[in-house]
């Protein structure tokens, strides 16, 4: 609801709440004060506004508000074209005359003022002001003519530079005025011809508010209007009061952007739903915390399809509802997914959304009497067990090739260019050389370099995404003069503005002051379109690369994977990528093939057999096709039986009997699995001693334990021998098996269906 459309049910104002806006307008409602309250002296005094006669008297000036005054001599009109001359004197040099024109308006002797309530004119002898008065001559042959409305309605005889907003009800002026302060506020230019033409629909329609302006022939028009209605409706936003419609307008959560309940089609649903959403919104955190809540308003859109297509009551009563809608549920996501309408990765996560969000409604009291959801049953509910098994995440490839990287290198000038500007440019090959977010490298501010003791560039930038504010990232010095050169090209442009305010990427419009840095939107189309406009893209055999994958965050991927093919550990490869989980920052690169054998040759070359002898071979793997030639992979070692090998592990018969196998080998990689097995078997006894006698006695496990023993021992003896140098290296070497060797042996040891 508007400010105007609430003013019946607000109570009055005192006219001294809005005097500085409107003089003289009486008594206005409270939400019209309220937001007259929040428009600044400041800002009518350089809009030039008079609040007696209500116009607005911009000078020329106004680096937002201003306009171009027309170059002749003595004219103080405005000029619109180009030429910097106004219509009048183009008019008088065509026809040959003096370029001086006249001002158009015959001065009139002082007296009342004209009768159009829009003219703050003196009038002659005649109700009108000679200009009015032309122009009433002109109309009142038409048929229809209603003079009083014309009165009311009839545009004021505005100078060079005027807006006048006389015969426009108070509450639509409250409007105008806060809707072009928040603007200008914002750093959008306005254009006064435009701003003109808003205030002559707005006297013509009188509407109850600036939303009810319906669109017309003049688009800047209306966008205009658009824009200030936005601002007078946020500027009277609450949360208590935006929690009961049906489409949210996260402002007053203090977040961007919408929340649109309405793809909810039961009530009691979209109620209990809008409930939950106001519990958990302000619990969210992280670069876009809204994402996640509309990811479960899919999910809940999900459910009450299902339940308004496969029941008869459309499942309007929570209290009907059982069991039998979750199964259709359940089997309606399995459909989608088979008709490939609804991806796996979908069906996995809105079955799991719902399965939280009707623990959570229940959690809330929502299903309690009285609750939105009163009478839910407790079986309308979803089992652990029902959620779909996560597909596994497949092994890291969003890198880009290095002669694909080479490619856009060698056209990053046509970035600059042909589509995009200077701050593109720069934001490419900073994500590039960095690694970091499209949005960390886009909000770097103006000063973002700084040094090491040792004198090395820093760059310090702030973890959007984990709220993690001032990270510091050890940079090259060509990448620390790539940034000095954009900030002397940014200090340059807004020499006016401190330091501290300015953006290092300032975005190319409504930033007079520089201090709005370009959006990752933006970055993100304008990188699209470039990659778009390249030549094919080719891979080192000649083959076509797909430029679908070549977006920003895969320079992320394509700096870890850079970093990981130069040896680089993991723990400190975490740190250069700002994850706080090896987990998270394993899913960035993948081991090379180079580095997997020589990791694998490398550790093969220690093997012991269940004996503890030491195998003196070198292993030839086949790591592509994921066995060994000389053996498998197996819980605590490698297997070397033929048949086994043969069938991929799949073929022995004494499963996890393996350190009494002869065919069993192990090595210094296996030793945390060794020790593992050890302590097991060690329980194992001690159940045997405990249970000694009865039925139930388990076997005797001293023989492998003997086994296992001796095994460790000459493993670790064997690592004795080694320098600190070769031990740090065989380390090296047994951390990349070990991750490699896992994936396969988990695969492998999956159950099969």
């Amino acid at each position: 609801m508007n400010a105007v459309a609430m003013a019946g049910a607000g109570r009055a104002s005192r006219p001294a709440a809005a005097a500085h806006v409107v003089a003289g307008a009486g008594v206005l409602p409270s939400d019209v004060a309220r937001l007259a309250s929040l428009i600044e002296v400041e800002f009518l005094t350089e809009a030039g506004w008079d609040p007696v006669a209500r116009v607005l008297s911009i000078p020329a000036g106004h680096r937002l508000l201003g306009w171009t005054g027309c170059s002749t001599p003595g004219c103080a009109r405005q000029a619109y074209d180009r030429d910097g001359v106004c219509g009048r004197c183009r008019h008088h040099r065509a026809e040959g005359g003096d370029d001086q024109s006249a001002d158009g308006v015959v001065p009139v002797r002082p007296g009342s003022a004209c009768a159009v309530a829009a003219c703050g004119r003196a009038r002659g002898a005649r109700r009108y002001c000679r200009a009015h008065y032309e122009r009433l001559l002109r109309r009142r042959g038409e048929a229809g003519f209603d003079e009083s409305r014309w009165c009311r309605t009839e545009p004021a005889v505005e100078e060079a530079g005027q807006v006048s907003l006389h015969g426009i009800a108070a509450p639509l002026v409250v409007q105008v005025l806060y809707g072009l302060q928040q603007r200008t506020r914002e750093g959008a230019k306005t254009n006064v011809a435009v701003l003109r033409q808003v205030a002559w629909e707005l006297r013509a329609l009188q509407p109850a508010g600036l939303d009810q302006v319906g669109a017309g022939s003049i688009r800047d028009q209306h966008k205009l209007v658009r824009c200030f209605a936005r601002h007078a409706r946020r500027a009277l936003l609450q949360p208590e009061t935006e929690c009961v419609k049906d489409v949210w307008d996260l402002t007053a959560f203090g977040l961007a952007g919408v929340l649109d309940f309405t793809r909810i089609r039961q009530p009691w649903l979209r109620e209990t739903t809008k409930r939950w959403a106001a519990d958990d919104l302000p619990k969210r955190r992280g670069k876009d915390p809204v994402a996640p809540v509309r990811h479960y308003l899919t999910g809940v859109a999900a459910l009450s399809d299902s339940l308004h297509a496969a029941r008869d009551d459309h499942g309007v009563d929570p209290a009907r509802l059982g069991r039998a809608d979750i199964d259709t549920f359940l089997q309606r996501m399995a459909f989608l997914t088979g008709q490939e309408r609804l991806s796996p990765d979908a069906r996995v996560r809105i079955t799991r959304e719902v399965k939280h969000l009707l623990g959570r409604f229940r959690a809330l009291g929502l299903t309690r009497p009285g609750g939105p959801a009163a009478g839910l049953g407790e079986d309308f509910a979803l089992a652990a067990g029902e959620v779909p098994r996560q597909s596994a995440d497949p092994e890291a490839n969003r890198d880009l090739p290095v002669e694909i990287m080479r490619q856009l290198c060698e056209h990053l000038p046509v970035l600059e260019d042909s589509i995009s500007s200077r701050e593109v440019r720069v934001a490419v090959e900073l994500i590039i050389d960095t690694g970091r977010r499209p949005d960390e490298i886009c909000t770097l501010a103006w000063d973002c370099v700084e040094h090491d003791p040792d004198g090395a560039p820093v760059l310090v930038y702030d973890n959007h995404k984990n709220a993690r504010p001032g990270r510091r990232l050890p940079i090259g010095q060509a990448t620390a003069d790539l940034i000095n050169g954009q900030k002397a090209r940014v200090r340059a442009r807004f020499p006016a503005t401190a330091p501290a305010q300015l953006k290092l990427l300032p975005a190319a419009y409504a930033n007079p002051d520089g201090r709005r840095a370009i959006s990752e939107n933006q970055l993100c189309e304008r990188h699209r379109a470039w990659v778009a406009a390249l030549p094919p893209l080719l891979r080192a055999d000649g083959s076509e690369y797909d430029k679908t994958r070549v977006v920003p965050y895969a320079y992320r991927h394509t700096y870890a994977q850079r970093h990981a093919d130069a040896g680089v550990a993991i723990d400190v490869l975490a740190t250069l990528m700002n994850h706080r989980s090896l987990n998270t920052t394993k899913h960035y690169y993948r081991v090379g093939h180079a580095r997997r054998r020589e990791a694998v040759d490398r550790v093969s070359a220690m093997q012991f057999d269940a004996h503890g002898n030491r195998i003196w071979r070198a292993a030839h793997t086949m790591l592509d096709g994921g066995t060994h030639a000389a053996g498998v992979p197996v819980p605590f070692g490698t297997c070397t039986e033929p048949s086994n090998v043969t069938a991929v592990g799949h073929a022995c018969t004494w499963r996890f009997r393996c350190t009494s196998c002869d065919h069993f080998r192990g090595d210094r990689c296996h030793l945390p699995d060794l020790h593992t097995w050890l302590e097991d078997l060690l329980t194992a006894r001690e159940r045997h001693l405990a249970e000694a006698g009865t039925s139930s006695q388990p076997a005797d496990p001293n023989e492998e334990i003997t086994t296992v023993r001796r095994l460790i021992n000459r493993i670790r003896g064997d690592l004795d021998e080694l320098t600190d140098q070769h031990r740090e290296r065989l380390q090296a070497a047994v951390d990349a098996t070990r991750q490699y060797r896992t994936g396969l042996l988990d695969h492998r040891l999956e159950p099969t269906p």
